[in-house]
């Protein structure tokens, strides 16, 4: 008899199903351990009105004891390209952020909507990349299509549901795990690896019941609300929730919240501390980061098919001329208040205009974007800097 298994399954959506819930799991373990690193975090509700709710305190834009309420849809796809905006329509976060828009509007909640996608977004998209910064409406095109996506006819709603949008990305399915594991060893310094790794899945475990509605014991004392409502009982991870596994981490003075938000979410963590040392603008740290992961993915692509080239020698002419240009740029622009967005705005001009002086052979089509994304990335290998914005005056 034949081993079922050399059966071809009439329908194998099952597993892929259960990793991208996985994947959701993951996700949302990301805002526990911001608990544990004492950020601004109060808890995280799963599968109720959305995918994840985050509250944050002490935001700027709350009264003081207030809460910002950040509802997140998250979408994962199997593709490795990066996310345009047909590729978000497609996905439809956006028709689920509109009916909680709609159930939560007129609410006293202050709060956002927001797309949260596995990869990365296209950079040379300008409609995504608005999307993405709540600028979706700022923008005819985008904000015709997705008036046409939900079927809206009312602009002025539609309007200020975009300005409450934003896209978030976060790192893939095969690499958040070993993201997540690696700021809960940052958490934890002096903790051997296999604590480490007990504790994740402990708290894996507990993300996973509150997505499941699972109650835990002693759940209804460990809620930091009154009367919880019978909906969301099971549903909320809080501090206190969490109290056992905090008492078994150190937490070490040089853990910076933002950098901790920047290992949670991306690789880049010595690109975006540097930015962030120059007073980058958000938007200018979200940039760079699109583009190094879409200069990383050029590469990835095109060893793949063989034809990048095998001498090393090709590849260091290209970052040595990257090297000595933005050395240059930024000698230009010490002074500024903001070093680091007058360096990115001044090398990505540069490299728009004129890629071929730098990219001779060429290994990133000549592409300014490819380019700047690779600047980056030699930015990240620690070889040069975005300025210093305490030392200018």
């Amino acid at each position: 008899m034949a081993d079922p298994i050399e059966i071809e399954a009439p329908d194998d959506s099952g597993s892929v199903t259960l990793r991208r819930y996985e994947y959701q799991v993951h996700v949302a373990l990301q805002a526990v351990l911001e608990m544990l690193a004492g950020g601004t975090v109060e808890h995280v509700t799963c599968e109720h009105i959305e995918d994840i709710v985050i509250a944050r305190r002490d935001d700027a834009r709350c009264a003081a004891g207030e809460l910002f309420w950040d509802y997140q849809q998250i979408k994962t796809r199997d593709a490795v390209e990066p996310w345009t905006l047909t590729d978000v329509l497609s996905k439809k976060p956006l028709k689920s952020l509109w009916r909680t828009y709609c159930a939560v509007r007129g609410t006293s909640l202050l709060y956002q909507l927001t797309a949260g996608v596995e990869g990365y977004l296209d950079p040379g998209d300008e409609l995504v990349t608005a999307l993405a910064r709540g600028n979706g409406g700022d923008l005819e095109t985008c904000r015709k299509r997705v008036a046409a996506h939900l079927k809206v006819a009312d602009d002025d709603q539609l309007s200020e549901f975009l300005r409450l949008v934003r896209v978030r990305t976060f790192v893939r399915r095969e690499s958040i795990e070993a993201h997540n594991t690696r700021v809960l060893a940052d958490l934890g310094p002096g903790l051997p690896m296999a604590t480490i790794d007990a504790l994740y899945t402990q708290l894996l475990r507990r993300t996973r019941e509150a997505m499941q509605g699972r109650p835990v014991a002693r759940w209804t004392e460990l809620l930091t609300v009154d009367n919880p409502p019978a909906a969301v009982l099971n549903k909320r991870v809080s501090a206190a929730t969490i109290t056992d596994v905090r008492q078994r981490l150190t937490r070490p003075d040089h853990v910076l919240l933002q950098d901790l938000s920047q290992q949670l979410t991306g690789s880049e963590t010595s690109l975006v501390r540097k930015l962030r040392q120059g007073a980058a603008s958000q938007g200018v740290i979200q940039d760079a980061q699109m583009m190094r992961a879409n200069a990383d993915y050029h590469r990835l692509r095109e060893a793949a098919l063989g034809i990048w080239p095998d001498d090393p020698a090709v590849e260091a002419d290209l970052d040595q001329r990257l090297l000595f240009l933005a050395r240059r740029v930024g000698r230009a622009h010490e002074e500024d208040s903001r070093p680091a967005d007058a360096i990115f705005d001044a090398l990505q001009v540069e490299l728009q205009n004129n890629p071929a002086a730098y990219d001779r052979s060429p290994l990133y089509a000549q592409d300014g974007l490819l380019l700047m994304g690779r600047a980056c990335a030699v930015s990240d290998e620690c070889r040069f800097d975005w300025g210093n914005a305490r030392d200018a005056s």
